[in-house]
C-alpha cells in the first residue's frame, strides 16, 4: 500500500487527491496540510511513501517545502503537482530533489500513475514538460554538434534550405546571396561534413540531427 500525503493551500485540490485515492486500491491517504509549515508538523509523524505538493502556497513555497521535507523525510519521494509548466518552476523543483512534476491538469489516471511511478523510484512529468525539455536538449545537442563542425550561422541556414530540397537559385533569394555565393559556401560545408554531393550532405545533416 502507497502510503500518500497531501500538500495543498486550496481545499479543493486536497478534496480532489482525496476522491482519487478512495478510488485506488493500492493507495492510502495518511495526511494532508494546506501549507508547508504545517506539513512538516505532520510528515514525520505520518511516515508517507509519496508527498504531493503545491509549488505555490502562502509562506513557505513548494520549492523551500520540498528541500525541508526531504531533509525531514528521506525516504519519502516528492511530486510537485502545480498548475504551472514554466521552465523556471520545473528546474528549481528538481533541483530541490522532488521525484516529478505533475500538472494539476492532468487526469485521475495520470496523476495516479505519476504517484506508482514516484513510489517505484521512477522520474515523473507530464507529457507537456517532457516535450519541452526533449525539446531544450535536442536544440542544445544541435548547436554542440554545429560548434563540432565549425558551421558558421550563414552555413548553417544553407544547409537548412538545402536539406529541405531548395535549389541554389532558391537558396541565394532567401538568403541575399548571389549564386556564385552559395556554389562557394556548398563546398566548404561540403568539405567540413565529409561529404561530396548535395544527397549526402543533406543525408548527414538529418543524420547528425543538424535540421
Amino acid at each position: 500500500m502507497i502510503r500518500v500525503f497531501v500538500v495543498d493551500d486550496h481545499p479543493i485540490v486536497r478534496q480532489g487527491v482525496r476522491s482519487l485515492l478512495s478510488n485506488c486500491a493500492d493507495m492510502v491517504l495518511v495526511g494532508e496540510a494546506e501549507n508547508a509549515s504545517r506539513a512538516l508538523e505532520l510528515a514525520g509523524q505520518v511516515r508517507p511513501d509519496v508527498i504531493l505538493l503545491d509549488i505555490r502556497m502562502p509562506g513557505m513555497n513548494g520549492i523551500e517545502a520540498a528541500r525541508a521535507l526531504n531533509r525531514q523525510n528521506p525516504d519519502a519521494k516528492l511530486l510537485m503537482l502545480s498548475s504551472f509548466d514554466d521552465d523556471e518552476y520545473v528546474a528549481q523543483a528538481l533541483q530541490a530533489g522532488v521525484q516529478g512534476y505533475v500538472l494539476k491538469s492532468a487526469s485521475d489516471e495520470t496523476l495516479a500513475s505519476a504517484v506508482r511511478a514516484a513510489y517505484r523510484g521512477e522520474r515523473v512529468l507530464s507529457p507537456p514538460v517532457m516535450e519541452r525539455l526533449v525539446q531544450q536538449f535536442t536544440d542544445l545537442s544541435r548547436e554542440h554538434a554545429l560548434h563540432q563542425l565549425g558551421l558558421t550561422e550563414e552555413e548553417t541556414r544553407i544547409l537548412r534550405l538545402l536539406a529541405g530540397g531548395a535549389s541554389n537559385p532558391r537558396i541565394a533569394a532567401e538568403l541575399y546571396l548571389s549564386e556564385t555565393t552559395v556554389k562557394r559556401k556548398l563546398q566548404d560545408i561540403f568539405e567540413k561534413l565529409g561529404v561530396t554531393t548535395r544527397a549526402q550532405a543533406a543525408a548527414e545533416a538529418v543524420r547528425r540531427g543538424l535540421v
